[in-house]
């Protein structure tokens, strides 16, 4: 007697679709959702094939809702160089922003989904050089509050200047600060003046609309200086606030740029 075929596996969202019952995309927002577990491990890819003898399981507090888009905070490593690509690409976002990388004072309440780091707009990206506070958003609107030239976000930097024997001279210090301080402009855009204050010997504290790249390199080597780090501390009313670097957090609901 021959023996019949063996089935071939079938898509999760599908299998789950035909256990409930319901729809296929109510099925296929349930495991996005991460309320779906194949053998007791969760599984957040409607695309996951499936045999007919693997157990399927629904969470009793599943819930039907759609994904919403998130916006992250990441504080970036000096060194880590972005790549110029529309969105930041999946393979990245897995090591980046990985839970493990979560930061744990996160207070958003977001409950973190594979989703989460598909699709993520790299926002004002810094410069592998610089680090700091880094934004990463699958929402069009935040891209465009942070990007917006009529009405331009202050950034907040912090550079480390190189030893100069010049700046231990206060009138030196003072000069610096009134040419950080004058209008300028750099590859044909008028720049906006540059609020600038000395944090300490070797350590400058700008706070500037809108970010052009190079920019503060170029403010920094137009006052005779050179720059050995340039860190993002804000952007708008979002700051690092204890971030470590290498981690990252979610942007809360109620949190604006």
């Amino acid at each position: 007697m021959s023996q019949l075929p063996t089935p071939e596996p079938q898509r999760l969202a599908k299998r789950l679709a035909a256990q409930i019952p319901c729809s296929r995309r109510d099925a296929e927002l349930y495991i996005a959702g991460g309320f779906v577990r194949v053998e007791g491990k969760v599984v957040e890819e409607p695309m996951a094939r499936v045999n007919d003898d693997q157990i399927v399981t629904l969470d009793a507090k599943a819930r039907l809702e759609p994904l919403l888009p998130v916006t992250l905070i990441w504080h970036k490593p000096l060194g880590q160089a972005l790549p110029e690509e529309a969105f930041l690409p999946d393979e990245l976002a897995g090591r980046w922003l990985s839970p493990a990388a979560r930061f744990k004072g996160d207070r958003s309440g977001v409950r973190p989904l594979k989703a989460h780091g598909h699709r993520l707009i790299p926002v004002s990206p810094l410069e592998a050089e610089a680090s700091g506070l880094m934004v990463f958003t699958q929402n069009p609107g935040v891209q465009r509050k942070i990007t917006d030239g009529s009405a331009p976000l202050e950034h907040e930097w912090l550079v480390e200047v190189q030893d100069d024997a010049e700046l231990d001279d206060a009138a030196r210090r003072e000069a610096v600060l009134q040419s950080l301080g004058k209008l300028m402009f750099f590859e044909g855009t008028s720049l906006p003046l540059a609020r600038a204050s000395w944090q300490s010997e070797r350590r400058l504290r700008l706070a500037i609309k809108g970010s052009l790249p190079g920019q503060v390199q170029f403010l920094i080597e137009r006052a005779g200086l050179k720059s050995a780090g340039v860190r993002r501390l804000r952007l708008g009313r979002i700051g690092l606030d204890g971030l470590p670097s290498g981690q990252w957090r979610y942007l809360a609901a109620q949190e604006r740029f």
